[in-house]
């Protein structure tokens, strides 16, 4: 991989899509004045005619939720929570297992089978199905415990990186077999060199395109995974309770404490029916992240097979 990455036009094209979010993430409340909740729309006489969630055509651009906050403040305010914390939990998979390869092909070579198995094995079990076993507990014990939203938060990444990284390191570990079987590598290694050497300057640089286009592959796993999370009522850094209703019909509304986008699905999930908008537009978002990503994928597989078919470069 070089920088001739760079000059892909889909790659930047979906690179820029990912940045223009993030940028007006971060700077929305400089640019845009975030509106008091609108619970009650009134007419001219002053005569109740609605109660939120109002649509994009009633609350201008994008609507309202349940509670009566502008969907378009919230998804600007919860994108660079779902991007930056897709992008942390992929990264820190592929490093990880990448690391773990390494020492896995080279000093487990003759339990590779074992454990392939052993890793394999774990394969089949779903992983949104996986990580809301071992999530769901956690935000129990949020509120029993008082547990606070950065450890809330730490502690849901973790598992969530511990979850994608046998997928990884089984594949990382075939990749590298595959490279350790060329005659170049083969003749390096008869020559004396050390195992060190052999990796850190000829199998890690030709797993690097690899490692990129596999993390843009793996931002949106995680994307997808927190969307179905965020269905379940499991929300990245807890949720918050609140009880709605009237005396005779009291019931409970978990929300979002970030704005991220898959807890906006969540609880907004039961209004498909009523008010699809405040599931779609969440979606739209997430599809048009994940549509970006693809982009992204695209120009870095235009690059990576044109050296291929040219040879090592």
């Amino acid at each position: 991989m070089n920088w001739k990455l760079f000059k892909q036009p889909q790659l930047l094209i979906g690179m820029l899509i990912i940045l223009t979010l993030l940028f007006l993430s971060f700077g929305f409340q400089s640019f845009f004045t975030m509106p008091e909740e609108v619970k009650y729309l009134y007419d001219e006489d002053g005569s109740m005619i609605g109660v939120a969630p109002f649509t994009p055509t009633e609350v201008p651009p994008f609507g309202t939720d349940k509670f009566g906050r502008s969907l378009f403040h919230l998804i600007l305010k919860g994108a660079k929570y779902t991007i930056l914390i897709a992008f942390g939990i992929a990264i820190l998979r592929v490093a990880a297992a990448g690391i773990l390869a390494v020492f896995y092909h080279h000093y487990y070579n003759k339990l590779r089978t074992v454990l392939e198995d052993i890793i394999e094995s774990t394969l089949f079990i779903p992983s949104s199905i996986l990580a809301f076993i071992l999530l769901a507990p956690l935000t129990v014990h949020q509120v029993q415990q008082d547990r606070g939203f950065t450890e809330i938060l730490t502690i849901q990444c973790i598992l969530l990186v511990l979850i994608g990284i046998p997928q990884l390191l089984s594949t990382f570990t075939k990749d590298m077999a595959k490279i350790a079987e060329k005659e170049y590598i083969i003749s390096i290694q008869s020559l004396g060199a050390k195992p060190f050497y052999v990796y850190w300057k000829h199998i890690l640089p030709e797993m690097a395109s690899r490692f990129v286009l596999v993390t843009a592959q793996q931002i949106i796993q995680v994307l997808i995974l927190l969307a179905h999370l965020g269905v379940l009522l499991i929300f990245l850094g807890g949720r918050s309770t609140f009880t709605v209703g009237d005396i005779f019909n009291e019931h409970e509304v978990f929300t979002t404490k970030t704005g991220e986008w898959a807890g906006l699905i969540g609880h907004n999930f039961q209004e498909i029916m009523l008010k699809p908008h405040t599931l779609l537009i969440p979606l739209a978002f997430f599809s048009l992240t994940i549509f970006s990503l693809n982009l992204v994928i695209n120009g870095i597989q235009n690059h990576i097979q044109p050296t291929s078919r040219g040879g090592r470069k």
